[in-house]
């Protein structure tokens, strides 16, 4: 049954009102009182949509939750709506997959309990049709949808009722369209060399892929471990000039920032002596006795904020290199629960430019 059927990704995407939206699942009940009336603003735009299975999931996710490897919202999405038609035959009809207890009925349709961070939110959905008649009707889809299909008033009244989802405005998309939004999105902000590894990375995920990025940064896909490669390069390593380091960081930063709003998972690689802290996502670099005092240093730069750590502690000087924010987070925590005096807390860094090396405060 499920070779002669051809499946449709698309969403219900909404542009929201400033505010707090409430809980990011809707309940079977409301789920379909919002899936007939998606179905009847599909069938407005293209006729032939009647003639399918229209499956809708009662969870709202932001665009990077839905834009991962191997698109597994739309992947849970369909092996439910496949499930359905092999216990019950397939005939054209709408299908609801809503919450219990907030709690819907796969792991990969259930959005994070956070509210969104971003104004545009969607709900997948899938429409199943005879494999005959599915490309004719794929094709209507990505012609009709983008310039003319708008989510009507009573769908965005219903989410507004069901969990305070306040919209200004509603469209109906394909996922293809979902994937050129971002791609403009990632353009408008300086990030298209980024969103080029990103879009590779959803269309072929099961291909090797090697990445130039700005600042001389360069990403491996692993595809059999679901992993991008990073060489990561501390100060002292480099060799470079401050700004030219300064730059090279921003893009590695910008880089993991955007692989984590994907799911895409990452990992780096260094040489000696730098190792990895686990614990906090750390990176140590231990350089060697210290004539200072003991005490930390925290190397800011202006324009791009901490760049590293740089510890005395027992005689020892090493460079802390938090990986992301939470790791910045915690590893402060442990520097005060360890009673480090703060030697300077000002955006300097503070090295040595003719050995191009980290330099705790009272050295410098």
């Amino acid at each position: 049954m499920s070779q002669s059927l051809h499946h449709i990704r698309l969403l219900a995407a909404l542009e929201l009102e400033v505010g707090r939206a409430g809980p990011r699942t809707l309940t079977r009940t409301h789920t379909e009182k919002l899936a007939g009336e998606l179905g009847s603003d599909l069938q407005r735009a293209v006729a032939d949509v009647a003639d399918g299975m229209l499956a809708v999931a009662g969870s709202v996710f932001e665009p990077g939750e839905l834009l991962r490897p191997k698109f597994p919202v739309w992947s849970s999405l369909e092996a439910l709506a496949m499930t359905a038609v092999r216990e019950q035959g397939f005939e054209p009809r709408i299908m609801a997959i809503g919450s219990h207890n907030d709690r819907m009925p796969h792991a990969d349709l259930q959005p994070p309990d956070s509210a969104p961070v971003g104004q545009f939110v969607a709900l997948p959905m899938v429409l199943v049709c005879p494999k005959a008649a599915g490309a004719g009707i794929e094709k209507a889809l990505e012609h009709a949808l983008f310039e003319s299909a708008s989510i009507g008033p009573p769908a965005r009244a219903l989410l507004s009722e069901a969990i305070g989802l306040h919209s200004v405005h509603g469209q109906l998309l394909t996922l293809s369209d979902l994937v050129a939004l971002q791609h403009v999105q990632y353009d408008a902000v300086g990030l298209s060399p980024f969103w080029a590894l990103i879009e590779r990375l959803l269309i072929e995920p099961d291909r090797a892929a090697n990445a130039e990025l700005p600042a001389g940064l360069r990403a491996r896909w692993q595809p059999d471990k679901a992993i991008v490669d990073l060489d990561f390069e501390t100060f002292d390593q480099s060799q470079q000039p401050l700004d030219d380091y300064v730059v090279w960081l921003r893009a590695f930063r910008t880089l993991t920032a955007v692989l984590d709003t994907h799911a895409i998972g990452w990992q780096v690689h260094t040489a000696d002596p730098v190792v990895l802290d686990v614990r906090h996502n750390l990176l140590i670099e231990s350089v060697g006795p210290a004539h200072g005092p003991d005490g930390v240093t925290a190397q800011r730069h202006p324009d791009l904020g901490l760049v590293a750590w740089s510890v005395v502690e027992d005689g020892r000087l090493m460079h802390l290199y938090p990986l992301e924010p939470r790791s910045a987070e915690s590893t402060l925590q442990d520097l005060i629960t360890r009673g480090l005096p703060h030697l300077d807390d000002r955006p300097i860094v503070h090295h040595d430019p003719d050995s191009g090396r980290l330099l705790p405060a009272e050295s410098a």
